[in-house]
C-alpha cells in the first residue's frame, strides 16, 4: 500500500530511490539547487550505468547547476514550459511529492509526498487488507500517462550517451501495451515457427494474454499467468484419457521440473510456474521464455500418445 512521507521521509527516500535505481530514473522537478548529498548520488548512478531523465522548468536553472548537470554524460536533461509537478520514478518506486529538489526545501520547509512502490519496502505498514506488499499496477499507468505527456511537451537539451548510441528509449516509460507487444515478439523468436498472438477473446483482459492455435493439431495453447492446453475436440472422447490420469494427480502435479501441472476438467491442461523452484532463479533477458518452452513442450510429449489415439 502506498506510504505517507512528511519532511523527513522524503529528505531519506529521495536519495534511497536514486541510490536504488538499476538502469533507468525519471525525476521531474520545476526548480532545482542540488545538494552535496543528492549530486553525489546522481554521479554514482552515472558510474553504475544508469540513464536518467531530469526534465526542470523552462528558464529555472541557474547555469552553476545547468553546469553540474551536464557533467553526467548518461543524463537526458530537458525543460518544460511550466510543469510544475515533482516526481522520482524508477524500475520500482514512484514518489509524488511537494519537494523540489531545492537544497533551501530540505532545511526549511513543510513537505509532504507519497510513496508507491511495486517491491516490499521492509516496512510493518507496507501490506494492505488483502496482504499484498505492491501497489496496484493501474495507479503506475495513470501516473505514467502525465510523465510521458511532460516529457513529449518538454524541450531535449542534452542527449545522454546511451540516447546518442541506441536512441531515446527507456523501458520505464513503456506503457503496459507496448511491454506486451515486447513479451509477444519475445515469445514468438523463441518459438520460432509458432506464431502467438493475443487473445482477444481472454477473460481476464490482460494485455499479456497470448494465444497459439493448433500448438499441435485441434491444441491451442493460451498463455496469462498460466499455460492452457485447450483440446478442441468432443469431450466424451477426452474421457478414458481423463479418468485414467485422475487417480495420478499427485505425482503428476510436480512431474515437470520447474512448473505445477493440473489437469481437473477434460479438455484443458493448466501448467503453472512453479515460482518456488530454483530453476527460475536469477533468470535474464528471454531465458525465462526458454524454459517456459521446455515446460510446455514437456507437457506436449506427455500428451501426444494418447492424443493419437483418440484422432484416429
Amino acid at each position: 500500500m502506498p506510504k505517507f512521507l512528511n519532511t523527513k521521509g522524503l529528505i531519506n527516500w529521495i536519495p534511497k530511490i536514486i541510490n536504488e535505481t538499476e538502469r533507468e530514473l525519471v525525476i521531474i522537478t520545476p526548480y532545482m539547487q542540488l545538494s552535496d548529498t543528492i549530486y553525489n548520488c546522481l554521479l554514482n548512478a552515472n558510474k553504475r550505468g544508469v540513464e536518467t531523465i531530469i526534465i526542470y522548468r523552462e528558464n529555472k536553472l541557474s547555469d552553476k547547476e545547468k553546469a553540474k548537470l551536464l557533467a553526467i554524460d548518461n543524463l537526458n536533461l530537458m525543460h518544460h514550459p511550466n510543469v510544475h509537478s515533482k516526481c522520482y520514478y524508477n524500475e520500482n518506486y514512484l514518489l509524488i511529492a511537494s519537494m523540489n529538489l531545492y537544497e533551501y526545501s530540505e532545511k526549511n520547509n513543510r513537505e509532504m509526498g507519497v510513496l508507491l512502490h511495486k517491491i516490499d519496502i521492509e516496512d510493518n505498514n507496507s501490506r494492505d487488507a488483502w496482504g499484498k506488499i505492491n501497489d496496484d499496477e493501474q495507479i503506475f499507468e495513470e501516473a505514467l500517462e502525465e510523465i510521458l505527456e511532460i516529457k513529449n511537451g518538454a524541450e531535449l537539451e542534452k542527449m545522454s550517451r546511451e540516447t546518442i548510441e541506441e536512441g531515446f528509449e527507456m523501458e520505464i516509460l513503456k506503457t503496459k501495451k507496448e511491454k506486451a507487444e515486447d513479451r509477444l515478439k519475445q515469445f514468438n523468436k523463441v518459438f520460432i515457427h509458432k506464431k502467438f498472438v493475443f487473445d482477444n477473446e481472454c477473460k481476464l483482459g490482460d494485455e499479456n494474454s497470448f494465444i497459439c492455435k493448433s500448438y499441435i493439431d485441434k491444441v491451442d495453447i493460451k498463455v496469462t499467468n498460466r499455460f492452457e492446453f485447450c483440446f478442441n475436440v468432443d469431450e466424451n472422447k477426452l474421457n478414458p484419457s481423463f479418468q485414467y490420469y485422475k487417480n495420478q494427480k499427485k505425482e503428476l502435479e510436480f512431474k515437470f521440473e520447474g512448473f505445477k501441472f493440473y489437469w481437473n476438467m477434460p479438455n484443458v491442461i493448466y501448467l503453472y510456474v512453479d515460482g518456488k523452484h530454483r530453476i527460475w532463479e536469477n533468470t535474464i533477458d528471454n531465458m525465462d521464455i526458454e524454459i517456459k518452452k521446455r515446460g510446455i513442450n514437456e507437457v506436449i510429449e506427455f500428451i501426444k500418445p494418447w492424443w493419437k489415439q483418440i484422432q484416429l
